[in-house]
């Protein structure tokens, strides 16, 4: 019997360890909540349970999970105050409580509940000893979690809570908070990567630098809130218009942008560029005195193995390709050539 029971502990800690890096070895929080869900959903034996997140206005919002063992894809918040969500995120202890569904997804209930079902709430506690959101589960009213079991469980949520932190912070650290594209330090190294990359193994890179014809026009007219949306949209539409496992836009400052290319020739880069361009040009902005539409001017710059450019050059001619698309009229993109600019 003992040795059934150790090698019950063994198998557990090694799926726990199998767990955990699974969940800590990415950075991208919708993929931490998929896998977290799925652990979750294995060490908690439940087929449906949700994870809710505090946001930053402190709403709790149902961030993923599973329901019947598929995993959540619709988002919803719930209420907080006065409720066993916000007594369980202040003692920080897992509890349960009778049951209810929103959505399919367990929460607990106020009253009664469903009869034979129950709901274990337990928090999740980050490094810094601070609850950042709550993990439910689905019971039958005569189930409960062995100590063993509720002790991994309790690991695995604490491993989850770390690794959504992480993310946060590392998020913070690397995207700009008005667009989500990455922020101007990131686009620093991101430029010496690259560089580096092709005077060591060869390659090409292209850099577009972009901002938006008469943004001061923009702001004076309807505001600087309609001026943040403005950006907000263009980012948007820079970010389904690159390569997304390849490319890199950026936030430069103001109303700049700018998109790292690997691996791209001019005709590629041009066409990205014009992409992006006739997006923003067609796409109809909301405004308190109506609709309108905005416009942006580009350069192009590109450098390969043939013709090493140092990237602050690099940098400073595709700033210059897009001092001459505003010159000659806006609304287009010019590319940098070494027989009409130095």
């Amino acid at each position: 019997m003992e040795a059934l029971i150790n090698q019950k502990i063994e198998d557990e800690i090694i799926s726990l360890g199998f767990a955990a890096r699974l969940i800590m070895s990415n950075l991208d929080r919708e993929l931490i909540i998929q896998r977290a869900s799925e652990s979750l959903g294995d060490f908690g034996k439940s087929d449906n349970i949700g994870i809710f997140l505090l946001d930053q206005e402190g709403q709790l919002l149902c961030a993923g999970g599973l329901i019947g063992n598929v995993g959540l894809t619709s988002f919803f918040t719930v209420e907080l105050k006065n409720t066993s969500f916000e007594q369980r995120l202040a003692d920080k202890y897992p509890d349960y409580f009778p049951l209810e569904y929103i959505n399919g997804v367990p929460v607990p209930s106020a009253g009664k509940g469903i009869e034979n079902r129950r709901c274990l709430c337990a928090p999740l506690i980050a490094t810094n000893n601070q609850a950042i959101g709550m993990v439910t589960f689905d019971y039958a009213a005569d189930f409960s979690l062995s100590p063993l079991m509720m002790q991994s469980l309790l690991l695995l949520l604490t491993i989850v809570a770390v690794a959504l932190e992480t993310t946060r912070l590392f998020q913070l650290a690397v995207y700009d908070g008005l667009t989500g594209l990455y922020i101007r330090r990131y686009f620093d190294l991101r430029l010496t990567e690259e560089e580096n990359r092709i005077k060591r193994y060869g390659g090409k890179l292209a850099i577009l630098m972009m901002d938006i014809d008469h943004f001061k026009g923009v702001n004076d007219r309807y505001g600087h809130q309609q001026g943040d949306e403005v950006l907000r949209d263009i980012a948007d539409i820079t970010k389904v218009s690159v390569r997304q496992a390849l490319d890199s836009p950026c936030r430069y400052g103001g109303d700049e942008f700018v998109v790292i290319m690997p691996d791209t020739d001019l005709p590629g880069a041009l066409s990205l560029a014009e992409r992006i361009r006739e997006s923003v040009q067609n796409h109809i902005m909301e405004g308190p005195e109506g609709d309108f539409n905005v416009t942006l001017s580009g350069g192009i710059a590109f450098m390969d193995q043939q013709v090493l450019i140092p990237r602050i050059e690099l940098l400073k001619k595709a700033d210059s390709a897009l001092y001459r698309a505003k010159e000659n009229g806006r609304n287009q993109i010019q590319v940098w050539q070494e027989d009409r600019q130095g």
